[in-house]
């Protein structure tokens, strides 16, 4: 009983170490700007600004760097509603050191804005 506590135990913490989802290399995709869709996973799955990378708002403080490494980038987030949880974002960053910061609203006024129609 005991080695089967202590095996999983081992397993629920190594999985918090490996994420099961692969780290996409969109930061580096246009010149120095990045888009942040800080809505969950779900909501991104239905859809998304073409290039934007997810993290949703609770996870951007330790996932930022393994994403956006330089603090000089721009950085252009947005969530799933009026910008709420993208200023939360926003403030985190700032905090954080990063220099160019974005709130761009939520995801539905983004793409009226920027004229696109959702895939």
């Amino acid at each position: 009983m005991k080695r089967i506590a202590v095996l999983l135990f081992t397993l629920l913490a190594s999985a918090s170490f490996f994420p099961f989802e692969p780290v996409t290399l969109a930061a580096q995709a246009n010149d120095n700007v990045v888009w942040i869709d800080v809505r969950s996973k779900r909501e991104y799955r239905r859809g998304h600004i073409d290039g934007a990378i997810n993290i949703p708002h609770g996870d951007i403080g330790h996932r930022i760097f393994v994403e956006v490494p330089d603090t000089f980038t721009e950085v252009h987030i947005y969530d799933g509603s009026q910008g709420t949880f993208a200023g939360i974002a926003l403030e985190m960053l700032m905090e954080i050191g990063f220099q160019e910061v974005v709130n761009e609203g939520g995801y539905d006024a983004l793409l009226e804005k920027l004229s696109l129609s959702e895939e």
